[in-house]
């Protein structure tokens, strides 16, 4: 399951704990750790990804927040401006498969209970059953103008409200068989985005129109502003929950408190640590006092429904029911006092973190932090020198031409002027003091320095394991799992893509220093020249590698070459090979025509469901190898296993399908018009005259299988042991297709099995 984190808000009622540019899911609750940092951990045990929707300005908060988790996959989708909830969560889900179980969670939730996990597996199982979209609802204990209401009867919902005025919420009560919105849901991608699409078309397409439009190599992915501002806005609750027939509710038994303001930290005893020392309280009543100045003793003395927050730069004293005023003493009060209202004493950069201690007229002192692996900037300061005092861990730093490492309570002058920067080569955060001193000391005196070595990646691996991305298409089987111990609960395998920069599915790193990291980081990480010299003029990384499970018939289908993809689809176009690893007896694929033939008979034979008699045919066996070249009509046939490798492009347009539909009635999607342009109309003549035994003696047996103008492939049958040899002009795949071993690179030994795809880079 996949867990969708709202993160996007900018918490304003929280003020002064929150601040524009540092919003409450990101300000620390509990034991040194933030609320998005609580719902990360909260919902670990449940959710093997999590998907942080948020503002662009906040990423490096984010990325900085999520160092404390080694090891986990996440992604980023940043909003250029936020739209609701509806399209937040579709874009998020369309990063997902159709078959995904998604748990939507707000990062501004304080939650206790076992009975969260109770609550969860119910509404997973629903999910499964019912195909629904499953909310959770609280019961209200007050009226309330800040959640909606949910009216059921047990599961089922029969009315929605959202907001209402606190008149008119008096009336949702809990006799009357109405629950607060908790908004948490469960459901599956797909029902959600056919749901979307049949609720509000044009936020469904909108969503569709933006995803292609943005690329999402990496594990950051931005949807800029002029691409949001043209979405309709709307909450899920508006959107899909105005059709009750495919929702349900459960009513949780644990507790949760929304943190819309600042009384709503002391609403679930012990879950929230918000600094209640240094009080002194003395005749009061339903006072609530935090104290986030420890400098500072706070005393309140014979006062009644009050709330009182202290930090080191701002104080806010106000009636409870008045609380939230706030925002609009903020909004009438911002031009005067910006700096107060929008920023805090903490800062994250790329590289960690900026904490003012403490600043005067020439003077300021900051609690600088760099996280494993990372590098500011080279950079000069023309207004300022600065003193910097190692306290923890080991600091890299580049004075001028010279570099050394500093260690705990060593120190260093660094002139004005003087080009700078620190780098943490360890796995341990560095935490420096620096006094700057000088006549401006804000960051509009930084000059960075360009075209120098700003490297961020530290020492790397010579070998990494990975672990696949999969795809669950309606013909996929179960083969992945049980020959290969494929770790994935879908219902269906299609696909898993072995070593993949692809977008639509990326490989990760499966262990060590980068484990999770997505291999598109990894490759950005160990730098372009690793690759080797043969793929210095590509622009992105040049293969993919899957295995199928066909356990039906796949679509009839043609790939673009390189020309004609690049121009129309802005990617690369598809050569492939398959190796076929296993199939039933008399099984067959699709390779080319049997004859000659024109574009209009192979649109006409699609119209009458013909076209597969002018198809060639082959009987394929275990072992067999087949290339398809740009242009080729084909399909995999049903009962084949199948090793893939191809050009790194996903460009297919899909000629004939047997008019199969999904599991929500829609035929599947041809692209006749595109397959027509860059058929090869001529027979098929199998070429396999690049195949042959290179290497043959009693330790192994090495067998080129193909070798064209993109990729070569080699099939190696291991008795004891082979070297395989790495240069200077192209990275290695290995992928193992039978078998356990080890594979040694230098001092490095892994263990491998049947199903395990490893990755070297070049010398």
């Amino acid at each position: 399951m996949k867990c969708l984190i709202l993160a996007g808000g900018t918490g304003d009622t929280l003020w002064p704990l929150s601040r524009k540019n540092y919003p409450k899911q990101f300000m620390n609750i509990k034991e040194g750790r933030s609320l998005l940092q609580e719902t990360i951990v909260r919902n670990m045990t449940f959710c093997d990804e999590f998907i942080i929707i948020t503002n662009e300005n906040y990423l490096n908060i984010v990325e900085g927040q999520m160092k404390a988790f080694q090891g986990l996959r996440y992604r980023v989708i940043l909003e250029g401006k936020p739209r609701g909830t509806a399209p937040a969560i579709a874009l998020g889900c369309m990063f997902c498969n159709q078959s995904e179980l998604i748990f939507v969670v707000s990062a501004d939730n304080l939650i206790e209970g076992k009975e969260y996990q109770t609550a969860i597996l119910e509404a997973k199982e629903m999910v499964k059953k019912d195909g629904v979209i499953v909310s959770f609802g609280v019961k209200p204990y007050k009226p309330s103008s800040s959640y909606g209401y949910i009216k059921h009867k047990d599961n089922t919902i029969q009315e929605f409200v959202e907001r209402a005025p606190i008149e008119e919420a008096a009336e949702y009560t809990y006799d009357k068989g109405y629950l607060w919105n908790s908004g948490l849901f469960v459901f599956r991608a797909g029902d959600y985005l056919n749901m979307l699409a049949n609720c509000n078309r044009q936020m469904y397409d909108c969503c569709v129109d933006a995803r292609r439009k943005v690329v999402a190599i990496r594990g950051v992915v931005t949807f800029p502003e002029f691409i949001m501002e043209k979405f309709p806005a709307g909450s899920i609750e508006g959107t899909v929950f105005a059709h009750p027939d495919c929702t349900r509710v459960i009513e949780i038994a644990f507790k949760w408190q929304d943190v819309g303001n600042v009384t709503d930290l002391t609403v679930i005893d012990g879950v929230a640590d918000i600094g209640n020392r240094y009080v002194i309280e003395n005749k009061c009543s339903n006072v609530d006092i935090i104290n986030k100045a420890q400098k500072n003793l706070v005393v309140a003395n014979d006062l009644e429904d009050i709330v009182v927050v202290n930090t080191d730069d701002a104080v806010y004293v106000s009636k409870k029911e008045s609380v939230e005023d706030i925002k609009d003493i903020i909004r009438d009060n911002h031009d005067r006092y910006e700096q107060y209202f929008d920023y805090n004493r903490l800062s994250y950069r790329e590289w960690g973190i900026h904490e003012l201690l403490t600043s005067a007229n020439g003077y300021k002192v900051k609690k600088v932090t760099v996280f494993p692996g990372m590098s500011m900037n080279l950079h000069q300061h023309e207004f300022r020198s600065e003193h910097w005092s190692v306290v923890e861990g080991v600091a890299t730093i580049t004075l001028g031409t010279q570099e050394r490492d500093y260690h705990k309570f060593e120190s260093v002058f660094v002139p004005i002027g003087m080009q700078h920067k620190v780098a943490n080569h360890t796995d341990k955060n560095v935490v420096i003091i620096e006094v700057g001193i000088g006549d401006m000391l804000t960051d509009n005196d930084m000059v960075k320095i360009y075209g120098q070595d700003n490297n961020n990646s530290g020492p790397v691996s010579d070998i990494v394991k990975l672990d696949p991305a999969f795809k669950d298409n309606l013909w996929g089987g179960t083969k992945l799992r049980t020959v290969f111990g494929k770790k994935c609960d879908y219902d269906i395998i299609a696909e898993s893509w072995e070593l993949s920069a692809h977008p639509d599915g990326q490989s990760r790193i499966a262990e060590g220093r980068y484990r999770g990291m997505l291999f598109n980081d990894y490759l950005r990480r160990i730098g372009k020249e690793a690759l080797g010299w043969k793929c210095q003029a590509l622009d992105r990384f040049p293969i993919l590698i899957k295995f199928i499970d066909a356990k039906q018939p796949l679509s009839v289908q043609i790939h673009p070459d390189d020309e004609y993809a690049l121009e129309v689809e802005g990617e690369y176009g598809k050569n492939e090979v398959w190796y076929i690893l296993d199939c039933e007896p008399g099984a067959s694929l699709y390779c080319g025509l049997k004859r000659k033939t024109t574009k209009e008979e192979i649109r006409d034979r699609i119209a009458n469901n013909t076209i597969t008699e002018i198809l060639n045919e082959v009987k394929v066996k275990k072992g067999d190898v087949v290339f398809i070249k740009a242009g080729t009509i084909h399909a995999i046939g049903a009962g084949i296993l199948i090793c893939e490798i191809q050009q790194n492009s996903n460009s297919t347009y899909r000629l004939y399908d047997y008019d199969r539909r999904d599991k929500y009635g829609n035929l599947r999607e041809l692209h006749l018009e595109k397959a027509l342009d860059v058929v090869d109309v001529e027979p098929y003549v199998r070429n396999n005259n690049k195949q042959e035994i290179l290497v043959q003696n009693d330790n192994y047996e090495m067998e080129r299988l193909v070798q064209c103008k993109y990729f070569e492939c080699f099939k190696y049958a291991v008795k004891d042991e082979a070297k395989i040899m790495v240069d200077d002009a192209s990275f290695i795949s290995v992928i193992f297709v039978s078998g356990r071993g080890s594979i040694t690179v230098d001092s490095r030994t892994l263990e491998f099995k049947a199903g395990g795809e490893f990755f070297r880079y070049c010398r």
